[in-house]
C-alpha cells in the first residue's frame, strides 16, 4: 500500500488543517514545515480561548487575538495575559503529532521584559520542556519581536530523563514560571511552526466500495472498519463524517467513536478523516471518501443495565474518568482521546463529576460533554463531589477539597473532607428544617442539571455519595437508614419523586477500606481517633460490612466498589459484592474507581466485574500502571464500537390502558349513540408510595335518546367494567373507577348522573354502577352522559397495552 504525505498534524477533538510549504532557499531552514499554530483559524478570542484551556491549579491569565506585531502579512497572533498562583500559569493545546524525525521548532516572539521564565512544553504523555531563558538566541531583556529557531533536542524531559517520542506528541502548552515574586505579564507568540528535513508520511486509507449493507453492525465506525482498507493490523478508532440522512446516521461536529444508527432506511455517507490505530500509534488520515449505507433490521436499543447483566461474566467495558477542567468545552474528553491515541480504544464509558469549588462555573460544560458522549452512544456517569448541606447554592463556588486531618473536617468548613455533627445531622435529615431546606434548594440545584439530560433522551448513570464508608467525606460513616444510607433514599426520592426524573440509573458505591477504619484505639484508624468522646461525634463501625450502608434493593441499580487499598483486588471484596448484588435481585457489579487496573488473572478469577473506571490522570502514574499493563487491559475491554445502541431508561414505567366502548342497540323509541367506540389512558403516573400507577381519562360522550311514544316513563342507564387484557397479562377490570357527570340535556329534560365509585373497589364490574337516570314524565328527548375515569393498578404490573370493555345499557 503507498504511503501518503502528511498535510497536516495539528488537533483539537478534530483535526485542524495546516500546510506543508517548501521553506525558504536560505541556508540552514528546513526542507519542510508543518504550520502547528498561525493563529488565523480562530474566529474571536472565544474561539482561541476554548483551544487553549486554562490549566486550573497555575495563576489565572487570558488568551485574545491581536493583529500580528511581527509582519503586515502574519495575521493573528495570540496575547497571553497572565498572572500566578503556585508559581506558575498557563494554558495547552491537544495536538494529535506524528511527527517523526522532527528537528525544530520556530516561533515569533514578544515579551513584556517582565523577567519572568517563559517555556514551551511538549508531551509525549511525559512533559518535555523549552526555557527561553536558556537559549542563547533569547534576549530576555528585549520588548521587540524575536524569532527564535529551536532544535527539538532542546526540548529536555520536566522530571527525570528521556528522549521526547515526536511520534506521540499529545499537547502543545505555553508556561510561565514565577520569578522573583513577579506578578503576572504579557506575551504575544505567533507563526509556530515544525520543521523537517523530508515531509513525515501517513498510511493509507481507503473505502473501495461505493455501498455497502450495515448487516447486524449498529454504529458506523464498525462498519468502516468491515469495508475500509487499511495497512495490516490497523484499526479505524474515530471518524469524522456527513451523513446526507441524520434521521438514519446522525451527524456530529468532531471526530467519534461509534456513530449510532437510529433507524432503517439508506444515507450517503462522505468520509473526511479518521483515526487509524497501526503499529502501536494513531494517526489521523484524510480519507475524502463516499459510502452509501443501508441499514436493515437494526437491532432494538438496549437498557444501560440490562446490557450490563448481558455480559457479566463474559465482558468488561473501558472507561475513563475525566478528572481534568470543564472549562474547555473542546477537551472535555481529552483522557478518552488520549487512551485512544495511546492505545487504540475510545472508552465506552465516560465518568464526569458535578464538581465543586472554582469549578461549579463549568457545570453546563460538564452536562454538555455527557449529552455529547450520550449522543455519541457511550454509557455515562455522574458523581459527587459537593459542599456540606449547610452552604448555599452561590456559596459552592468556594469550597474545596479540603485536607482529612482533625482541624481541616471537623469544624465543618466548606470542603469536601469535613464533618457534620449529629445535631446537624438530624436537622438535615427532618423535613422542614433551616438544614434541610437549604439542601433541599441544593437539590433544585442538581435536578435542574440532570432534567436536562433527561430532556434530551441520556439515560445518566448516578453515583452521589460515593465511597460511603468514608468517615472523612461528610456525607460518610454513618451506618443504617438514618445515616448515609438515609441521606441515599433522601435525595434517591426527590430526585424521582418530588423533581420526577425517570432517567436514572442508580449507582451505589463503597469503597475497599482497611478492616481497622470504623475503629478507634490502639489498634485502629488513627483518623478515627478523632471521634472518640467527642459531643456530636461518629460510633465505631465496620466499615467492611457493606450493608450497613445499603439503602436497599429499590434504591439502586448497580454496585460499585472502588479499589485503592494495598490490599488490592482480594477476592474477599469480590465475593462479598457478587453476595450483595445476588441477594438483592442480581445486580450489576462495577469497579468504581481505581488507581491500577486488574490483571487478566485477576479478571478471570473476578469475572462479573462489567466496568472498571481509572481516575482520570493518575492511570498513567508508573506507580499505578506501566504503559504494557494498560495497552493489555484495554486490547481485552469493550470500546464505544463495540456497544450496542443505548435506549433512554424510564424508571417510572408505563403502559396504555385501552377502554373499548361496545355499545348495543336498542328496539323502539330508546336508543343509545356514542362519540367514540374507543379511548385510551395513557398519562400514567407514579403514586407517592410507588405502590401504584394512577390514571385518568375522559370518557366519550354516550347520547341517551327516548323517543317513546305516550307517556314519559323514564329510563336508567348502567355501565360495567370487564377485566384488561394483554396477551396472557390481566389487570382486574376494579382497577377502574368512574365519576358520572350529565355533559347536556334537551329542554325540559331531568337527568340525574351516578354516584362515583372509586377505583379498586368492586361496583364498576358486572353488574356495574348506576351511569345515569331520568324520571318518568321528564325522560323524553336526548341527553348525554360523560365523565371521568380513573385507574389505579398495582406497581409491578407488566407494562402493556391493555384492552377492555366496557358495556353501557338504558332500560
Amino acid at each position: 500500500m503507498e504511503p501518503r504525505r502528511l498535510f497536516a498534524a495539528l488537533a483539537g477533538a478534530a483535526l485542524i488543517s495546516g500546510a506543508i510549504c517548501a521553506a525558504p532557499a536560505h541556508a540552514g531552514d528546513p526542507a519542510y514545515t508543518i504550520d502547528l499554530d498561525s493563529f488565523d483559524s480562530y474566529a474571536d478570542d472565544a474561539a482561541v480561548s476554548a483551544a487553549y484551556s486554562r490549566n486550573t491549579n497555575g495563576g489565572q491569565n487570558s488568551v485574545a487575538l491581536v493583529a500580528s506585531p511581527f509582519g503586515d502579512t502574519l495575521g493573528n497572533a495570540m496575547r497571553l495575559t497572565y498572572s500566578f498562583n503556585n508559581g506558575y500559569s498557563g494554558r495547552s493545546k491537544a495536538v494529535s503529532g506524528y511527527w517523526p524525525d522532527l528537528k525544530q521548532v520556530d516561533f515569533w516572539i514578544q515579551n513584556d521584559a517582565s523577567g519572568q521564565d517563559i517555556l514551551l512544553q511538549l508531551s509525549d504523555g511525559a512533559s518535555y520542556e523549552f526555557h527561553l531563558r536558556d537559549f542563547p538566541g533569547f534576549d530576555a531583556a528585549s520588548t521587540g519581536p524575536q524569532h527564535l529557531s529551536v532544535p527539538i533536542s532542546n526540548f529536555l524531559r520536566k522530571e527525570g530523563t528521556g528522549t521526547l517520542d515526536t511520534t506521540r506528541i499529545t499537547s502543545f502548552a505555553i508556561y510561565v514560571n514565577q520569578v522573583d515574586n513577579g506578578a503576572g505579564g504579557q506575551i504575544v507568540l505567533d507563526e509556530l511552526t515544525l520543521g523537517f528535513d523530508e515531509a513525515p508520511v501517513l498510511p493509507a486509507v481507503s473505502i473501495p466500495e461505493a455501498s455497502v449493507e450495515a448487516g447486524s453492525a449498529t454504529n458506523f465506525v464498525s462498519v468502516l472498519n468491515n469495508v475500509a482498507t487499511v495497512p495490516a493490523g490497523g484499526k479505524i478508532v474515530q471518524a469524522s463524517y456527513t451523513s446526507s440522512n441524520p434521521a438514519v446516521l446522525p451527524n456530529f461536529d468532531r471526530l467519534v467513536p461509534k456513530g449510532d444508527f437510529i433507524a432503517d432506511g439508506s444515507t450517503t455517507v462522505t468520509v473526511d478523516q479518521v483515526k487509524l490505530w497501526y503499529d502501536s500509534r494513531t494517526f489521523t488520515v484524510d480519507v475524502d471518501a463516499e459510502v452509501t449505507v443501508t441499514v436493515s433490521d437494526l437491532a432494538p436499543a438496549v437498557d444501560v443495565v440490562d446490557y450490563l447483566n448481558s455480559i457479566t461474566g463474559s465482558g468488561i467495558v473501558a472507561a475513563m474518568h475525566h478528572d481534568g477542567s470543564y472549562s474547555n468545552p473542546a477537551n472535555c474528553d481529552s483522557l478518552h482521546q488520549r487512551v485512544a491515541n495511546e492505545f487504540g480504544v475510545y472508552p465506552g464509558f465516560y465518568g464526569a463529576d458535578f464538581l465543586t469549588g472554582s469549578t461549579v462555573p463549568y457545570r453546563q460544560n460538564m452536562i454538555n460533554e455527557v449529552i455529547r458522549q450520550w449522543d455519541n452512544g457511550s454509557m455515562v456517569q455522574i458523581m459527587f463531589h459537593v459542599s456540606p448541606p449547610q452552604y448555599t447554592v452561590a456559596q459552592e463556588q468556594n469550597g474545596n477539597w479540603g485536607g482529612d486531618q482533625a482541624h481541616e473536617t471537623l469544624p465543618s468548613p466548606n470542603r469536601i473532607y469535613s464533618f457534620v455533627y449529629n445535631d446537624q445531622w438530624e436537622e438535615l435529615m427532618t423535613d422542614g428544617t433551616a438544614l434541610n431546606t437549604n439542601w433541599k434548594l441544593r437539590m433544585d440545584e442538581y435536578a435542574g442539571f440532570l432534567q436536562q439530560l433527561e430532556n434530551a433522551g441520556v439515560t445518566v448513570m448516578l453515583r452521589p455519595f460515593h465511597e460511603m464508608q468514608q468517615h472523612v467525606f461528610w456525607w460518610g460513616g454513618r451506618p443504617g437508614l438514618e445515616g448515609s444510607a438515609g441521606l441515599w433514599r433522601m435525595f434517591h426520592d426527590y430526585m424521582e419523586i418530588e423533581k420526577g426524573l425517570s432517567n436514572i440509573v442508580w449507582v451505589w458505591n463503597v469503597q475497599d477500606l482497611p478492616d481497622n477504619y470504623g475503629e478507634w484505639g490502639p489498634d485502629g484508624d488513627p483518623k478515627f481517633q478523632r471521634y472518640e468522646g467527642l459531643e456530636g461525634g461518629l460510633a465505631q463501625y465496620d466499615a467492611n460490612n457493606w450493608n450497613l450502608f445499603n439503602p436497599g434493593t429499590d434504591y439502586y441499580d448497580i454496585l460499585s466498589v472502588d479499589f485503592y487499598d494495598a490490599e488490592g483486588y482480594s477476592y474477599r471484596r469480590y465475593e462479598q459484592a457478587v453476595a450483595i448484588a445476588e441477594a438483592d435481585g442480581g445486580k450489576p457489579i462495577i469497579i468504581g474507581e481505581t488507581f491500577t487496573f486488574p490483571s487478566p488473572a485477576t479478571l478471570a478469577e473476578q469475572p462479573n466485574w462489567t466496568i472498571t473506571m481509572p481516575w482520570g490522570q493518575r492511570t498513567w502514574n508508573a506507580s499505578n500502571n506501566t504503559p504494557e499493563g494498560m495497552a493489555t487491559y484495554y486490547s481485552n475491554s469493550i470500546g464505544a464500537d463495540g456497544l450496542p445502541r443505548f435506549s433512554t431508561r424510564n424508571n417510572f414505567g408505563s403502559g396504555d390502558i385501552e377502554v373499548n366502548l361496545e355499545i348495543p342497540a336498542f328496539a323502539g323509541g330508546l336508543a343509545v349513540g356514542f362519540s367514540s367506540v374507543s379511548m385510551s389512558l395513557s398519562d400514567a403516573a407514579l403514586s407517592a408510595d410507588k405502590a401504584w400507577i394512577v390514571g385518568s381519562g375522559v370518557l366519550p360522550a354516550v347520547e341517551v335518546e327516548d323517543t317513546r311514544p305516550g307517556a314519559s316513563v323514564g329510563w336508567d342507564a348502567t355501565i360495567a367494567a370487564g377485566d384488561f387484557l394483554s396477551g396472557p397479562q390481566q389487570v382486574d377490570g376494579k382497577a377502574l373507577g368512574i365519576a358520572p357527570a350529565v355533559v347536556s340535556t334537551a329542554e325540559g329534560q331531568t337527568v340525574t348522573p351516578g354516584a362515583a365509585v372509586a377505583a379498586w373497589t368492586e361496583g364498576f364490574k358486572s353488574p356495574g354502577t348506576q351511569f345515569g337516570s331520568s324520571p318518568a314524565g321528564a325522560s323524553r328527548g336526548v341527553a348525554s352522559l360523560g365523565g371521568t375515569l380513573a385507574y389505579k393498578v398495582p406497581a409491578d404490573v407488566a407494562p402493556g397495552s391493555y384492552s377492555g370493555v366496557l358495556s353501557v345499557t338504558v332500560l
